[in-house]
C-alpha cells in the first residue's frame, strides 16, 4: 500500500503474498485438526449410541491420515522436484513454497493419531 502510494514499485510482493497465502491455507488446515474446528457432519453420527460413534469417528481420522500419508508423500516427492526451480520475482526454490505440504501433512498425521490415542485411553469422542 504504501509503495502505491510513493508510486514505487516494490519487485516481488504480489508474488510473496501469495506464497504466504499458501502456507497459511496448509498451517491453518494443520491447526484446525489441531484444535477440532474442521468441517464435519455429525447428524448421522448423532443418531447412534456412543460407542459406535467412537468406532466411526477413530475410522474417519484413519481415513484422514491415509490422505494426509498421500498428500505428504507426493508433496515431498514435487518439494525435490521444484528445489530446481526458482520463483519469477523473488528467486527462490519453488521447492521451499511446496514443503509445506508434507510439513503439514506430518503435523497433521501427529494431531490425528493423538487424537485417536486419546478417545482409545480416555474414551473421549473426537470431533
Amino acid at each position: 500500500m504504501i509503495s502505491r502510494y510513493l508510486e514505487i514499485p516494490l519487485a516481488g510482493t504480489e508474488e510473496l503474498a501469495r506464497f504466504m497465502i499458501i502456507w497459511l491455507t496448509f498451517i491453518g488446515t494443520s491447526l484446525a485438526i489441531h484444535e477440532k474446528i474442521h468441517l464435519a457432519v455429525k447428524y448421522f453420527v448423532s443418531l447412534v449410541n456412543e460407542n459406535l460413534q467412537k468406532m466411526i469417528n477413530i475410522l474417519v481420522d484413519i481415513i484422514i491420515i491415509i490422505l494426509f500419508a498421500i498428500l505428504g508423500f507426493y508433496g515431498f516427492d514435487l518439494t525435490l522436484l521444484s528445489m530446481g526451480t526458482s520463483s519469477s520475482a523473488l528467486q527462490v526454490p519453488m521447492g521451499l513454497v511446496y514443503s509445506i505440504i508434507p510439513i503439514t501433512a506430518v503435523f497433521s498425521i501427529l494431531f490425528l493419531s493423538a487424537n485417536i490415542l486419546n478417545v482409545l485411553k480416555k474414551g473421549v469422542a473426537s470431533s
